[in-house]
């Protein structure tokens, strides 16, 4: 099988405004939050919930510096999904392709995070591609190749109360979604991208992303209002492996839970630090 520059998500990210109610509300939504790591430089702080090939994280911000002043801007106007994180084969693969598609890349970077692993530290290490924001289709997105993946995606910690198994897609609110049609035809090719009506839904290669107008965000989650006024990354959805017994957990926890249709369970931003899931087995 050839080698693919894109291969669908591999995490996306979730700005919180105080990462400690925000820890203690993930693990109210029945999810194995991985003990906080720190990133000194940024000022900032994270948790991860790994699932058993895609994951995702809450980044919050525990002291000002000028490497986060751009992200403290943004939390003025609410949380939520900030970035996504694309899957790859290589970063110097992804790099090429997207500057051929002409999206300016900045050049792989590497770094590492230490991790704790049976009780000693180990170094999960990254290569990670990004796009400009020039050329951002409402969502960040940027490339990331583990080098390590033995230190992210270990056995142990997949295991939530909730029954998580993986991320299913993002859905974004965006103004004029056939507007970013062409951009995004650039990140995953010109046929990952169809019309659904005032809608369009990407194809990433293993997951996809859905653009809805504020109103059709509306009639497809009652209920629920986004939080931030702008155009965003709104609801992260998620997979179980069986929606009822992860709405018991919730509603044992005092979780609120809407229900817009049959096989679908909501969780509203106001559960989940700005951010709306969608709980579902498929």
């Amino acid at each position: 099988m050839s080698k693919r520059a894109v291969k669908g998500l591999d995490h996306v990210v979730v700005m919180v405004d105080g990462i400690d109610a925000a820890q203690k509300q993930y693990e109210k939504l029945g999810f194995q939050v991985q003990p906080r790591g720190f990133h000194k430089k940024l000022g900032t702080a994270n948790h991860l919930m790994i699932f058993d090939r895609d994951y995702f994280e809450i980044l919050g911000i525990i002291e000002d510096t000028p490497f986060n002043a751009e992200r403290r801007e943004w939390l003025k106007n609410g949380g939520g999904l900030a970035n996504v994180a694309l899957a790859t084969d290589g970063a110097d693969l992804a790099y090429q392709a997207l500057k051929a598609a002409g999206l300016d890349p900045d050049a792989p970077l590497d770094f590492d995070r230490a991790v704790q692993i049976d009780g000693r530290t180990e170094h999960a290490k990254f290569r990670t591609v990004r796009i400009p924001k020039t050329n951002m289709p409402v969502v960040g997105f940027f490339v990331c190749e583990h080098l390590t993946p033995q230190f992210v995606y270990r056995p142990e910690w997949p295991k939530h109360p909730n029954g998580a198994r993986g991320i299913l897609g993002v859905v974004v609110v965006a103004e004029q979604p056939a507007k970013w049609a062409d951009e995004l035809a650039k990140y995953f090719g010109p046929n990952a991208v169809r019309r659904d009506g005032e809608s369009i839904v990407v194809d990433t290669g293993a997951h996809h992303i859905r653009y809805l107008t504020r109103q059709a965000y509306g009639e497809r989650y009652p209920g629920i209002t986004p939080v931030r006024p702008d155009d965003h990354p709104a609801l992260l959805q998620i997979r179980v492996d069986n929606l009822s017994t992860c709405e018991a957990l919730l509603r044992k926890n005092g979780v609120r839970i809407l229900k817009p249709a049959v096989g679908k369970g909501l969780v509203p931003p106001s559960e989940a630090a700005h951010l709306t899931i969608e709980f579902t087995e498929r």
